[in-house]
């Protein structure tokens, strides 16, 4: 078998797009100065945004454990995702339509497992049902080696999932999910905003943008269960089924 490129390679690249290029959330509601509940100023918000940024990424990379959960507007389709990361492990889901893709990182390797429908998207109503049957419900490794695949894995990365696409600015102060936050503006797209707490850690909080586009990061030092390699009798090699 031999995956060419696909309409997975969209998916992947819509989910890539979310970098600071990304989402929306319901309207945040403004800092209300003065409010005694809320943790002290962490001095963020005075930084520039370059330096926020760095910050942002050192508070996730240093957390190591988190939650990323959204939505994405992709060609009149909607990608919906939903990631949990545990240091260099993770495991979650992704779907477009009936086509649902669940992902596992462990141990520096990686497998995805796909339903029916995804088989069938990728690769046709002729080819992918075949492919779905002969597969079943195990876990494929090695997709990660294809490029219509690889791209797919790179949203759990910190760099990639916080790479801007221009040059960065700083936007409105407001409060997202009740923390107080700082917005940073990408000139790659300006209808994007990536928000980072300034109160507390400097943690990812969500970005935001045009349409139904949304990502939120949560769970910051959570431990996660059920991450953990699937049973060898579980495990597909997509290269052996493709024949290299």
């Amino acid at each position: 078998m031999r995956i060419t490129h696909t309409k997975v390679a969209l998916i992947a690249l819509a989910v890539a797009a979310t970098t600071l290029a990304g989402c929306q959330a319901d309207t945040p509601d403004p800092v209300r100065p003065g409010a005694s509940s809320a943790p002290a100023a962490d001095g963020i918000a005075a930084l520039s945004a370059d330096e926020i940024l760095q910050r942002a990424k050192a508070a996730l990379t240093k957390a190591k454990s988190y939650q990323i959960k959204g939505e994405l507007e992709q060609d009149d389709e909607n990608v919906a995702f939903d990631l949990k990361v545990s240091g260099a492990d993770s495991m979650g889901s992704m779907s477009i339509g009936a086509a649902k893709l669940e992902l596992l990182t462990v141990g520096g390797k990686k497998y995805m497992r796909p339903n029916r429908q995804f088989w069938i998207t990728t690769m046709g109503p002729k080819q992918g049902p075949t492919v779905a049957k002969a597969i079943g419900d195990h876990w494929v490794a090695g997709a990660d080696k294809d490029q219509s695949f690889a791209e797919i894995f790179t949203m759990t990365s910190v760099d990639q999932l916080l790479q801007p696409t221009g040059a960065l600015s700083k936007g409105e102060e407001k409060v997202v999910g009740g923390v107080a936050a700082i917005g940073l503006k990408d000139g790659g797209d300006p209808d994007s905003v990536f928000y980072v707490a300034t109160t507390g850690e400097p943690y990812p909080l969500q970005m935001t943008g045009k349409g139904r586009n949304l990502m939120v990061f949560s769970d910051f030092g959570a431990t996660f269960t059920g991450i953990e390699a699937p049973a060898e009798n579980q495990i597909l090699d997509l290269g052996k089924l493709a024949g290299k």
